[in-house]
C-alpha cells in the first residue's frame, strides 16, 4: 500500500503522531520522524530501526518557517523525495471563550493551522515535481461540532480551518497527482486526552454508537488508507473517525 514511500509525520515523537508513524513504517514506508522533542524523536527512530524499519529523526518547530524548510531539505538530502506528508503536530486547551488570551488564541491557531500550512507549503513543490503526493491533515470532529466542551472555541476554530485549507490544497494540487484529505478523530485515547479519558471514558463511550472510545490505531489505520494507493480517487474529503457520532449522532440513554 505504501511500500518504499517516504513519509514525513509531524508530531511523530509521541501520542497519535507516533502511532501513525509506526503504522506507516509497518506498512513499508520510510519515516521522517519530525518533532520538536528531540529526545523522544530519537527514541522512536531507534525503536523503528530495531524492528528493521527505515527511520530518520529531524528536529522541527512547525511554528518556524526556516525550521520547516530545513526539515524538508534534510529529508531530500537523506532520501531524495517526500511522498507522504502527515500533519499531526497539535495542541489543545480548555478555556471559556471570554477568558482566552490573545497569546493562547494565537498559539492554538499557529500550531494547529499555521504549522500544517508551512509544512504543506514547503513539501508541495517536491510532490509537484514528482507528480505524486499524499497530504493527510489531522483535524477533529470539533471542526464540525464546535468542540465537545465549553472552552474549546480556539481549538475548534483551528481544526475547522484545517478542513477548509485541505479542500483548497486538494483543488490546487490535484492536477499534479497529489491528494489532500483530512482525518477528524472523535473521542480518542491520545496523549492530549489521556487524563480526560481516564475520568470520563465509561460515560462518553455510552453515548457513542459503537460504544467505545477510539484508540490511536483507529486513527492511524485511516491515515494509512488515505496515504495509500487504495485512496487514489479521494481528495478534499474529511473522514470522521468517531464511532458514528458525526453521522449517526450521540446515543441518548
Amino acid at each position: 500500500m505504501v511500500e518504499r514511500k517516504i513519509a514525513v509525520v509531524t508530531g511523530a515523537a509521541s501520542g497519535l503522531g507516533k502511532e501513525i508513524a509506526i503504522q506507516l513504517a509497518n506498512a513499508g514506508s520510510t519515516i521522517i520522524v519530525a518533532d520538536v522533542d528531540r529526545e523522544q524523536g530519537l527514541k522512536l527512530e531507534k525503536e523503528l530501526k530495531k524492528k528493521a524499519k527505515e527511520a530518520f529523526y529531524v528536529h522541527v518547530n512547525v511554528l518556524d518557517e526556516e525550521s520547516v524548510k530545513i526539515m524538508v531539505e534534510k529529508s531530500l538530502d537523506k532520501y531524495g523525495g517526500v511522498d507522504i506528508l502527515v500533519n499531526c503536530a497539535g495542541i489543545t486547551q480548555r478555556e471559556p471563550l471570554e477568558k482566552i488570551s490573545i497569546d493562547d488564541w494565537n498559539l492554538m491557531l499557529n500550531v494547529n493551522l499555521r504549522g500544517p500550512y508551512l509544512c504543506t507549503k514547503h513539501v508541495l513543490p517536491v510532490m509537484k515535481k514528482q507528480h505524486f503526493g499524499r497530504v493527510v491533515n489531522v483535524s477533529s470532529i470539533a471542526a464540525m461540532s464546535g468542540g465537545g466542551f465549553v472552552g474549546t472555541s480556539h481549538y475548534a476554530a483551528s481544526k475547522a480551518g484545517i478542513v477548509g485549507f485541505t479542500k483548497a490544497t486538494a483543488k490546487e494540487s490535484g492536477e499534479y497527482g497529489i491528494t489532500a484529505n483530512v482525518v477528524a478523530p472523535g473521542p480518542c485515547r491520545t496523549r492530549l486526552s489521556s487524563s480526560w479519558v481516564d475520568e470520563h471514558e465509561a460515560q462518553v463511550a455510552n453515548t457513542i454508537p459503537i460504544q467505545r472510545i477510539g484508540e490511536p490505531e483507529d486513527i492511524a489505520n485511516t491515515v494509512l488508507f488515505l496515504a495509500s494507493a487504495k485512496s487514489n480517487f479521494i481528495t478534499g474529503e474529511t473522514i470522521a473517525v468517531d464511532g458514528g457520532i458525526t453521522t449517526v449522532g450521540l446515543v441518548q440513554k
